[in-house]
């Protein structure tokens, strides 16, 4: 069974009065009275069953059981020192990968979590690939992209839809209306790819010539290339959920109905062969709740 300790203000008290050999020196350091020192010795000393000190007239020496436990507990106290040093040094912090191209509409989240969740810090890396390995990558959850097949070790956040967005001051500076898929050969493309796959499926499921798309500026990303589209550079393919605010305060436009569900979709997951730190957890079931 495990013996039950003496009070720990009495240890430190014993610890100091040890190292100085002192009650009155010892007083100083703990900003105590002399007198509170020899009181709290004393509980001490009862609680053991044994003395710790000889009191002399001018001095205090160790007994040979006080010189057994000075170390003992001087180790101890330095040792708690350590373990508050290593606590005060540990951050709660959760290490999120998101692709770039949701940053936008991610971060906003994030924030709030950040409301919910004030004691946990995250870190936020935003890169263009749409993967992740979390064998090789210091990473609790990422914002992965792709059409796989679901899995039990993601959470869908996003689904793909896109439809063609511009500034509504293109339209005046072209000065050619936007009727039909037609017109857009007056205007300049956007792409957020080097394979132009976004316009080219849209134009597909309008019904269009694809190729019309293999002329236009490209972009390493869809957010670099929306925001283009927000300062009057061309026509962009946004994807509807990401672009919501934009359309919503009229930054940008969506001239053409068609919204096109491409298959694809942004999901967030977490490291199926690991057990989840507390924090990553706390996020992922915020997010869980957020989808619901």
């Amino acid at each position: 069974m495990t013996r039950r300790l003496p009070s720990l203000h009495a240890l430190q008290i014993f610890e100091v009065a040890g190292r100085h050999l002192s009650f009155t020196k010892a007083a100083d350091e703990l900003c105590l009275t002399q007198g509170a020192v020899s009181r709290q010795i004393a509980q001490l000393e009862a609680a053991l069953g044994y003395t710790l000190f000889h009191r002399q007239v001018r001095r205090v020496t160790l007994t040979a059981q006080g010189k057994a436990l000075l170390p003992h507990i001087a180790q101890a106290f330095a040792q708690l020192a350590k373990g508050l040093d290593a606590a005060d040094g540990v951050r709660n912090v959760v290490r999120l990968k998101a692709p770039t191209c949701i940053s936008r509409w991610l971060m906003p989240l994030v924030m709030a979590f950040r409301e919910d969740y004030p004691d946990i810090d995250v870190e936020v890396t935003t890169v263009r690939e749409h993967g992740v390995n979390f064998d090789a990558e210091g990473f609790d959850l990422a914002v992965v992209f792709g059409n796989a097949p679901a899995r039990e070790d993601e959470l869908l956040l996003v689904r793909e839809k896109l439809t063609p967005v511009c500034a509504p001051g293109l339209l005046t500076r072209i000065g050619k209306p936007l009727g039909a898929t037609a017109d857009l050969a007056a205007y300049p493309l956007l792409h957020p790819s080097r394979d132009r796959r976004d316009w080219h499926l849209w134009l597909a499921a309008a019904r269009d010539d694809p190729h019309r798309a293999d002329s236009g500026q490209l972009f390493d990303t869809l957010d670099m290339a929306v925001q283009a589209a927000s300062q009057g550079i061309g026509i962009a393919i946004g994807d509807v959920t990401l672009v919501a605010d934009d359309l919503a305060s009229g930054a940008l436009i969506a001239p053409f109905g068609l919204v096109q569900e491409t298959g694809y979709r942004y999901a967030l997951r977490y490291p199926a062969r690991a057990e989840l730190r507390s924090e990553a957890k706390l996020m992922w079931e915020w997010f869980r709740g957020k989808a619901r």
